[in-house]
């Protein structure tokens, strides 16, 4: 039509489903992978802002309610309303509450004897999933640099603060899993954040990853504080895996959060090293079963950081 345009024909259903009718605005984007997005246009900017109510007791089971609430917070619910058929007791509220503050965004907005109600208060447009696993990257190494370090240079080390930034990994993980989710259903929240589907897929397993290295360095943690004195020549091995591991780390992020295949290969080739390293400490402190599991614990988080690194392997172009 003029010249530049061409006729396109929607389905039926979809004009019902969305309540369109003759003179209705649509937006068409265009998206990364160079398709053509038809949405509605609709007054609140096409936020639907989604609701759920969960019964306490959960029909699941007792005390199941928390799990019921992170699985609504996870399926991208902005308001969720918990409800009791009776007085909702002290115990079950402190329970309810305490699950509420583990999700970030949630606020309680209202509440009385028999409900609490939480409202999402984060705008998923302005945080970066990219951030966020930055984050969690963070936190993560610093869990594992802290511990180690307590055996090498006899610092004190706070383990109670370990198991926090555990919390925090945990929380930031839930977030990213939200936002991650919101990105696959709706392509104008992916496109925003620069991300393909396979992008969103990748995120997921990276992060899941990065979580499970986060639960391996607090048990990393709670090794080292069982452990007594080392002597100096072991302290000078757990300085070099120390240093092994933390450029696995480093490289890990960077590898993933840049598509950069090199990096990745650079993880892979001191992952082998680590490998190499952690056989010959092995064979030293065979006779100490607390040591030979500090070694297991710290391949595991090594193979966690390698996984993230896979995930880079099918951007090669050969």
């Amino acid at each position: 039509m003029g010249g530049a345009t061409l006729l396109v024909s929607i389905p039926r259903e979809w004009v019902r489903r969305t309540s369109m009718k003759k003179g209705s605005v649509v937006s068409i984007e265009e998206s990364i992978d160079g398709g053509l997005l038809i949405y509605p246009v609709k007054s609140n900017d096409g936020k639907v802002e989604k609701e759920i109510e969960i019964s306490n007791p959960s029909r699941y089971g007792n005390k199941r309610t928390p799990s019921e609430i992170t699985a609504a917070y996870l399926l991208g619910y902005d308001l969720i309303k918990i409800r009791g058929e009776h007085r909702i007791s002290p115990e079950d509220r402190e329970r309810i509450i305490a699950s509420l503050k583990r999700l970030i965004g949630l606020e309680i907005v209202e509440e009385d004897e028999r409900s609490i109600t939480s409202q999402f208060l984060v705008d998923n447009s302005v945080v970066e999933p990219s951030k966020i696993f930055k984050r969690i990257s963070s936190l993560v190494r610093a869990m594992i640099t802290d511990t180690l370090k307590h055996l090498t240079s006899n610092e004190s080390a706070q383990f109670e603060m370990i198991a926090q930034r555990d919390d925090e990994v945990d929380r930031l993980h839930f977030l990213l899993v939200r936002l991650i989710r919101s990105a696959v259903r709706d392509l104008r929240a992916a496109g925003k954040f620069g991300l393909t589907s396979i992008d969103c897929l990748d995120y997921r397993v990276a992060a899941s990853s990065l979580e499970t290295a986060g639960d391996y360095a607090v048990e990393l943690s709670n090794a080292v504080s069982d452990l007594g004195p080392v002597s100096k020549h072991l302290q000078d091995q757990i300085t070099v895996i120390t240093d092994l591991l933390d450029i696995i780390q480093d490289n890990t992020t960077r590898c993933f959060l840049g598509k950069d295949f090199a990096i990745a290969q650079m993880v892979f080739q001191d992952y082998e090293r680590l490998e190499a390293t952690l056989e010959k400490f092995r064979i030293e402190v065979k006779s100490s079963p607390n040591l030979l599991h500090l070694a297991e614990t710290i391949e595991r988080i090594a193979h966690c950081q390698r996984d993230v690194a896979d995930l880079v392997l099918p951007l090669n172009p050969a």
